[in-house]
């Protein structure tokens, strides 16, 4: 019977070919991908930065409000960014109005489904939404590049390190972690570039709906990323050329749609058709409320625009957010665009033996398109660079992130481009082991931050600790050495006195207070003392004052003498013991240690309605009782103000042991003085001054 196979013949199942070895590894690939960011996604903490704070605002106010105002969850611990604008005093994100109005749609639908909100279940919820709206695209965005790699290679080496890139090589995957419109615009872009190669294969006759699905794709990367404009630009004039009438009845009502939805939420969420960071620099970013500058009135460490031109494009390309020294695989991709104009393309780009086992996917499509998407990604590429070179009042890299944030889109032009190269360094031995060592050190780049986005690239901080940059805010330096935690002895004249009091509060005790009063010592005592009386209430003490008197020479003091040189003792009676009580209260500290200026901090009291301005100061030491008792760590932290009497709005004392345990912790605010704090002066916070 012709029908039957002959008892000699081996009827078993045909041997896997090299194409279904491939086709496995893409499947074992992208699911193990899918697994390590869902495990990475539900290990992330969420609002780790300004930026994500700034959309998970919105999104908040939103969901439990309806409005994009966020005045309210702002004053919340944790909560509070400084990427806002104010607007007829109220307070917007800078952030895109159309994605975060989305996220909000889908927190309403999730917080319905589970009882969860973003207040009680902020972890579980962000979880659940940022697995909606960042990795479920993200994979599906993974089987569209092997669509892509089949497309432009017949080589399974191409396509199972293309892929591999994809999944794992580009910082495409930390930001996966966090609630960002960067990796929303970059999964839109590969769903547009696999439209838009289906578009100009002339080898295939496209359906309709991928016109309209480059169309969307394309426009939904615009709204997320302003720059993206340019892709979409292309993307049209191509589509048009391959078919008018295709790309006008399904490209572009497509393309309305997001972009459409971009301009009303606009509107709607601050009044203007403009995006809010158009207004960067002007009063919507500088602003002073009740005597607070914004964070951009006096932007701190990198945010400070310190590097010329040159050396910010050094770092953007080749530096500590260069996009080729932390992404070195992204070198092939300047290699692929150098390499697909050349004459030996063709010839290059045949099949070798390995790349033939494959042929039973088809021939290779016609290679018109590859090069035509090549010219696209790479001058949009040299644009996009171009465009923030010209923004010099922004060079920050992004802010504190952990690589350029703004080129993340283009992560997927640059993958495409690697394929001609990927071509031909597979044939060759030693230079797949080149491309392993680039991909692999682009992969430590990208998972070495999984767990936090919004931190220094590692070569930015492997660099900084040797020295070799240093974009930290000078510290603010003290006039003199300071030794005590307070800054002045008031001086006023005749028989005035000046004084100062602070409140502590502490739970299921009554309220402390601490006066602090300056006045002239007795004719008895040397000429130049001042007298500093301590009146203590409150707490433990009741409604009983401790009161004692210390003997100051104020000369000493403001010249910046130790406590043991200004402090004197007229009474023959006092002891060694109280007298180190009295070194160590006006020390905050068991032994001598100088005060270091860090910080201007702005500080609410019940003083005015505005702010004081303060510096931050602060001094610790390890200090044991006995030779066997094991050493503590006494720390003050000082808010120094020449605005109230004593120089100092608030002070905390803090002991904790060597683990960083607290043991004790205690904080005094001014609550009342004289003479009184003068009136506020908006002058103060326009240019803080670096000496105090």
């Amino acid at each position: 019977m012709s029908g039957f196979p002959a008892p000699s013949e081996n009827i078993s199942a045909p041997p896997q070919t090299p194409g279904n070895v491939s086709r496995i590894a893409q499947v074992l690939i992208i699911l193990l991908a899918a697994v390590l960011h869902y495990v990475a996604l539900g290990n992330a903490k969420p609002l780790q930065s300004a930026n994500d704070r700034s959309r998970w605002s919105t999104v908040w106010s939103l969901v439990e409000r309806g409005t994009f105002q966020i005045d309210e969850i702002r004053q919340r611990p944790g909560w509070d960014t400084i990427d806002l604008v104010r607007v007829d005093g109220h307070y917007y994100s800078t952030k895109p109005p159309l994605l975060t109005s989305i996220v909000a749609g889908i927190t309403w639908c999730v917080q319905r489904t589970t009882g969860w909100n973003l207040i009680d279940h902020l972890q579980s919820l962000t979880f659940a939404v940022l697995l909606i709206v960042n990795l479920i695209p993200f994979i599906v965005s993974l089987v569209v590049w092997v669509a892509i790699l089949n497309r432009v290679s017949d080589q399974s080496w191409t396509r199972l390190i293309g892929l591999t890139m994809a999944s794992f090589g580009t910082l495409q995957s930390p930001f996966l972690m966090t609630l960002n419109n960067h990796t929303v615009a970059a999964t839109s872009l590969t769903f547009a570039l696999n439209a838009l190669l289906r578009i100009l294969d002339e080898q295939e006759n496209c359906p309709r709906w991928v016109y309209s699905l480059c169309g969307i794709a394309s426009a939904w990367g615009v709204v997320n990323e302003l720059p993206a404009a340019l892709f979409f630009v292309f993307a049209l004039l191509l589509s048009f050329r391959k078919s008018a009438r295709l790309t006008l009845i399904y490209f572009v009502p497509a393309a309305a749609v997001p972009l459409i939805g971009l301009l009303i939420t606009n509107v709607i969420a601050t009044g203007s058709w403009k995006p809010t960071y158009a207004d960067y620099g002007t009063e919507k970013y500088r602003f002073v409320v009740d005597g607070i500058p914004s964070y951009w009135m006096n932007p701190q460490g990198i945010d400070r625009n310190l590097d010329s031109p040159w050396a910010y494009f050094w770092h953007c390309i080749i530096g500590h957010h260069g996009i080729f020294s932390l992404s070195p695989i992204a070198l092939l991709a300047l290699a692929g665009w150098c390499r697909f104009g050349a004459s030996s393309f063709a010839s290059s780009s045949q099949p070798s033996q390995e790349a033939s086992s494959d042929s039973h996917n088809g021939p290779r499509r016609d290679l018109t398109a590859l090069r035509t998407l090549l010219s696209v990604g790479l001058l949009t590429t040299v644009v996009v660079i171009a465009f923030y070179m010209t923004r010099t009042q922004n060079y920050n890299y992004g802010g504190v992130s952990c690589g350029l944030r703004w080129a993340i889109w283009l992560i997927p032009l640059w993958i495409l481009a690697t394929s001609p190269v990927l071509d031909l360094w597979g044939r060759i031995r030693p230079l797949r082991f080149v491309t392993l060592l680039l991909l692999s050190a682009s992969i430590y780049s990208a998972w070495e931050p999984i767990d936090n986005p919004w931190r220094h690239p590692w070569l930015f901080q492997w660099m900084e600790a040797r020295g070799w940059i240093n974009y930290s805010v000078p510290r603010v330096k003290l006039e003199r050495p300071l030794w005590t935690w307070f800054e002045s002895i008031p001086q006023l004249e005749s028989d005035e006195s000046g004084w100062i009091e602070f409140t502590s509060l502490q739970p299921g005790l009554p309220a402390k207070r601490i006066r602090l009063t300056s006045r002239l010592a007795s004719t008895s005592t040397p000429s130049g003392m001042r007298t500093l009386e301590i009146r203590e209430s409150g707490g433990v003490l009741g409604s009983t004052e401790r009161v004692r008197n210390l003997l100051i020479n104020a000369e000493k003091f403001h010249r910046g003498d130790s406590p043991a040189e200004f402090l004197m003792w007229t009474d023959r009676k006092v002891t060694a013991v109280e007298q180190q009580e009295d070194l160590a209260f006006v020390r905050g500290l068991p032994r001598k240690v100088g005060y270091d200026a860090r910080i201007v901090r702005y500080l609410k009291t019940p003083l005015r309605p505005e702010a004081l301005r303060c510096v931050q100061a602060a001094a610790h030491v390890s200090y044991s009782e006995t030779d066997q008792s094991e050493p503590l760590i006494y720390r003050c932290d000082t808010w120094l103000s020449r605005e109230v009497p004593f120089g100092v709005a608030q002070v905390e004392f803090r002991i904790s042991d060597t683990r960083g345990v607290i043991l004790f912790q205690e904080r005094w605010t001014v609550s009342d003085c004289y003479p009184k704090v003068p009136p506020f002066d908006p002058a103060t916070v326009v240019q803080p001054e670096m000496t105090h």
